[in-house]
């Protein structure tokens, strides 16, 4: 796997470099300080990733991606320092609608000397295969939205919002920001079910991704907390480390992973769509989107049996046809439609 390694930090360029060169199977193509020299080098060296800083001097990793997806399309790996979370995360979130793939944390300099850890390797390993297609950048305008409560707060109360007897259960991995961005940008404000993701990202980011969807849609996206009610119009977005499931009292429960259940996904797409089969049945919607592995399949079968409705998008619109291949082929999802053909199956599903 030919890499291209673009951080304006020397140290951490060295350090990646030397981790990446002791990995079997990985080959460092050259390293750039800045995504001005990123974007040159991999229109010239043709790398199969490109694994890249967010914060970067001269062009930032936002400005790199776009001129990578518009010209040179190629799989991107992006990266952002632990310290700088609150400053970079939007930053890293709105080159992820621009095509990048996955946003994840900057290893730590011992972790990358010591060699131990080979998540990053196997993360390239996996990513450097993704097709990938040219993507040239459409300006938004951010939507300002008005205050939802007298106090300024964005929480949603029960004097704005109706509880929610239908809901909707989304599920994604790598590639699904941007999926869940233009699904939830198609679907009205007056949606009359609740709406509960579980998006595989890493820890720290999930703050940062619900207030950035929040800013695409007008739908009112929202991080989850235990004990949530489940509103009509209202989005919450299942936080890293818990397990979140969907009561029968229309509320959202955050609860620690079993020891029988699978801790590689926390939250779980299986475990959130076998509660909604339990608590909804009929009255759920469960769709399963791009991503790596087979989350989700499980679940949607049992919800499927329950008598809920359920889907996968298709591989021609998914970063990762892994976990909607998984659904597909267990029959699990009763159809396979493109991000367009969901949000609107959705709509007609609820009305």
């Amino acid at each position: 796997m030919r890499v291209l390694v673009v951080d304006d930090s020397g140290v951490h360029r060295a350090a990646i470099q030397s981790y990446l060169e002791r990995c079997a199977g990985i080959e460092v193509l050259a390293v750039a300080r800045d995504g001005a020299e990123g974007a040159e080098l991999c229109a010239r060296l043709r790398p199969q990733l490109v694994l890249m800083d967010v914060r970067m001097p001269i062009m930032d990793g936002l400005e790199a991606t776009e001129q990578i997806m518009a010209n040179t399309p190629t799989p991107i790996l992006l990266m952002t320092a632990a310290e700088y979370y609150d400053q970079e995360v939007d930053l890293g979130l709105r080159a992820l609608a621009r095509g990048a793939l996955e946003l994840i944390r900057k290893p730590e300099l011992s972790a990358l000397r010591g060699g131990d850890d080979q998540s990053l390797a196997r993360r390239i390993k996996l990513l450097a295969n993704v097709p990938v297609i040219s993507h040239p950048h459409r300006k938004r305008r951010a939507r300002v939205k008005e205050d939802l409560t007298a106090s300024g707060s964005h929480r949603p109360t029960t004097g704005l919002f109706k509880r929610a007897s239908r809901v909707v259960l989304l599920v994604a991995s790598t590639g699904g920001p941007q999926t869940l961005r233009r699904i939830l940008e198609r679907l009205p404000r007056n949606l009359p079910a609740a709406i509960v993701i579980v998006q595989h990202i890493d820890k720290g980011f999930e703050e940062g991704l619900a207030r950035w969807l929040d800013e695409q849609t007008e739908l009112t996206v929202e991080l989850g907390q235990d004990g949530d009610s489940l509103m009509a119009g209202v989005v919450l977005l299942a936080p890293q480390g818990t397990m979140a499931e969907v009561t029968g009292r229309r509320r959202l429960q955050l609860r620690e992973a079993r020891s029988s259940e699978n801790r590689l996904h926390c939250p779980s797409g299986d475990a959130l769509l076998a509660s909604a089969a339990h608590s909804y049945g009929r009255n759920a919607v469960g769709v399963v989107l791009t991503g790596i592995g087979r989350d989700g399949t499980e679940g949607l079968l049992k919800l499927r049996d329950s008598g809920g409705r359920t889907l996968a998008q298709d591989e021609k619109s998914s970063v990762v046809y892994g976990m909607p291949r998984a659904a597909a082929e267990a029959g699990a999802a009763e159809r396979a439609l493109s991000i367009e053909g969901i949000a609107k199956a959705i709509g007609e599903l609820l009305s």
